[in-house]
């Protein structure tokens, strides 16, 4: 009968993956037998030695398992320097600081967050950080242009909207006339931004 052919079958198929189980699991005990003898040959300092690595391996995986999703450690903002802190008469301390850390973030390449702290000091009212923005619009690389097109859609300035409107017709070395869609282009992130402001 069919289902009787099956059936032995499926135990010959059972018996078979069971042996080649078996014959691995002692191949791998026979493999492991000599590593053993060796480490147990080991001096009793070496032993403490291999010991102490291995539990401070897994402690460090633990602790890495443990940390698993938490929020990333504050870093502090790029070091600034007093003499841009000193705020003009209509701003606050904040939007000085703000603007401090901003240029300590453009100088150092971090153009998105350069962007940020230019935006938050405009909107404390630091007109120089405005000005910054509207500046790093013509900057040399594509980041930098994209990052303040960004920043200058949040803002509600005539002065903003100038400077996304010439982003947006502006032609660039570093950015191809029709970009594809993951690489750089600052036009696109000023009609973006221009859109954006459209919203409200």
């Amino acid at each position: 009968m069919p289902e009787t052919s099956f059936t032995d079958d499926l135990k010959h198929m059972v018996r078979t993956t069971t042996d080649r189980a078996r014959e691995r699991l002692a191949s791998a005990q026979n493999g492991l037998g000599p590593a053993l003898a060796n480490l147990r040959a080991l001096p009793k300092a070496t032993k403490i030695k291999i010991g102490a690595c291995a539990a401070a391996i897994v402690l460090f995986v633990g602790g890495l398992a443990v940390r698993g999703n938490a929020a990333a450690p504050v870093v502090d903002g790029p070091p600034v320097r007093t003499s841009d802190l000193r705020p003009a008469p209509a701003e606050t301390r904040q939007a000085a600081r703000n603007y401090a850390v901003a240029k300590a973030e453009q100088a150092n390449g971090s153009y998105r967050a350069a962007a940020e702290s230019y935006a938050n000091a405009a909107r404390q009212g630091n007109k120089r950080a405005l000005t910054k923005l509207v500046a790093m619009t013509h900057a040399k690389k594509c980041e930098a242009r994209s990052e303040a097109a960004d920043a200058l859609g949040t803002l509600r300035s005539k002065k903003a909207k100038v400077a996304l409107t010439k982003l947006a017709h502006g032609k660039f070395k570093d950015e191809p006339r029709n970009p594809g869609i993951f690489s750089c282009s600052s036009r696109r992130a000023a009609q973006k931004a221009l859109e954006r402001q459209a919203r409200g």
